[in-house]
């Protein structure tokens, strides 16, 4: 008996004007994301390997001597994702550029990009229209789903055979469900049909993986609000004001709660800034300075001339590394700040369905701020095996003093660091490594689960209204 309701829901759905609405709305939007999306990738991608290469050459020039490629700050932008057409996660309004050399990598930064503090929603994804679109159809599906029927009569009829209520619940809610599945997969795929011949967008094996993985969270947001709908049908008398209560929290949840929730975390915290740090990474040097004869005997002091009595080397080198030492934790704890800060104020807004199902496609597609953060690190590592590769090749020369260290004075007039040339191929470049989809699943987990449970919670709440529902 389920599946003739499920059959009669899907049917009544099919040739209802709701639906062709739907499809016509949610595959426009799809297909406009996709041409958008082709130029943009288009663009940035062509930017982002001029840019790219431009920094090999230069990495080539500074290889006739080692010393030079240690002290080069070599400039990293960030590569453009395919799976942005999925969730762009603000890319535009995130830090997109990285320097990095032997000793220190700086914070990130952006650069070459018009506006940085791009509005919410300011691109059109698979993530926005299913988070919009298709989660307010997902309630115009369901608001008379169940007081409509009482109304006409149909559910007084339906229930006075031997028929379990919660067959009908589920039969209602698969029904539903599998109607807008339909949409869905017709934009994904005609999005996909468009953005896959471009040549310059290439996806992997693992990244249909983390498409259709897209796929399914997105239905399981999509759920939400199904459930939402039949709990809110099941509680009114009429659809008139079951569509009134949905649509307020449709908007409260969806577009209110994200907006107040940002405006109120930034006005309560205080986000940790450049001057502050620059503030405090003058202080530390200063007080490394003031002791630095605890690194030896003549640290603080230093003649070009190599023989002068004055000049310590091993501990100018000491002291200029624990100076390097400092600032770079310095360096680490303000983005390490800036990013609990960032995450933070999306956490805020973590009772929106919304939120949570974008950092979760986020997560799953490797954009967003957890990419920008898992990134640095990645530079951060390469520039400790671009310094390990500077000290292999200079216990390679006998001439060098083989005092790796950050002072540039100390490399060019001590020889501190090897003046040899070195073979360019044999230097470590910099490629970033994407996230599996293992490593993705687990950064979304979390929101999976607080999906799945306001999904339990929510069919619990409808199958008791349902159960205690007057049909009369």
């Amino acid at each position: 008996m389920i599946r003739q309701i499920i059959y009669k829901e899907v049917l009544e759905n099919l040739l209802s004007l709701r639906f062709a609405l739907a499809v016509l709305l949610t595959t426009s939007l799809f297909v406009i994301c996709g041409y958008v999306f082709v130029d943009e990738y288009r663009e940035q991608l062509t930017d982002y390997w001029k840019k790219a290469n431009d920094a090999l050459s230069a990495l080539r020039e500074e290889s006739d001597q080692l010393y030079k490629v240690a002290f080069y700050k070599q400039g990293i932008y960030r590569k453009p994702l395919p799976l942005a057409l999925c969730a762009e996660g603000e890319e535009k309004a995130l830090p997109n550029f990285f320097e990095v050399n032997a000793f220190t990598a700086d914070l990130p930064r952006t650069k070459g990009q018009a506006n940085f503090a791009l509005p919410h929603f300011s691109h059109v994804d698979w993530g926005l229209i299913v988070s919009l679109i298709l989660s307010f159809a997902a309630l115009v599906f369901t608001y008379d789903n169940i007081c409509g029927e009482k109304e006409n009569g149909t559910l007084r009829l339906t229930l006075a055979n031997t028929i379990p209520r919660h067959e009908v619940l589920l039969g209602k809610y698969a029904g539903v469900m599998m109607t807008l599945a339909i949409p869905l997969m017709i934009g994904m795929l005609v999005s996909l049909i468009i953005v896959i011949p471009s040549k310059d967008v290439v996806i992997g094996g693992g990244g249909w993986l983390k498409i259709l993985t897209l796929a399914l969270v997105s239905l399981l947001y999509l759920s939400i609000f199904v459930l939402l709908g039949m709990f809110v049908s099941s509680r009114t008398g009429h659809p008139v004001n079951a569509m009134a209560i949905l649509l307020l929290v449709w908007v409260v949840s969806v577009i209110l709660l994200p907006s107040f929730s940002r405006i109120i975390f930034d006005v309560t915290f205080e986000e940790p800034t450049e001057q502050e740090l620059q503030r405090r990474i003058r202080e530390v040097r200063k007080e490394i300075w003031d002791n630095s004869e605890r690194y030896g005997k003549n640290a603080g002091s230093m003649s070009n001339n190599l023989s002068d009595p004055i000049n310590n080397p091993p501990a100018r080198a000491r002291l200029q590394n624990a100076i390097m030492d400092a600032t770079n934790q310095l360096l680490q704890e303000h983005h390490t700040k800036w990013l609990e800060q960032a995450l933070a104020r999306r956490n805020f807004a973590c009772l929106s369905p919304a939120v949570i199902y974008q950092r979760a496609c986020e997560a799953i597609a490797g954009t967003g701020i957890k990419r920008c953060a898992d990134l640095y690190g990645q530079v951060k590592r390469y520039g400790a095996d671009l310094k390990e590769f500077i000290r292999s090749r200079d216990m390679e020369d006998p001439q060098s003093l083989h005092l790796i260290g950050p002072e540039h004075g100390m490399a060019y007039s001590w020889r501190a660091i090897s003046h040899n040339p070195v073979d360019f191929d044999s230097v470590p470049k910099f490629q970033e490594r994407a996230m599996t989809l293992g490593q993705s699943l687990k950064l979304a987990i979390w929101d999976i689960g607080l999906l799945t449970l306001m999904n339990l919670g929510l069919f619990a709440a409808a199958f008791v209204s349902f159960l205690r529902y007057d049909v009369r």
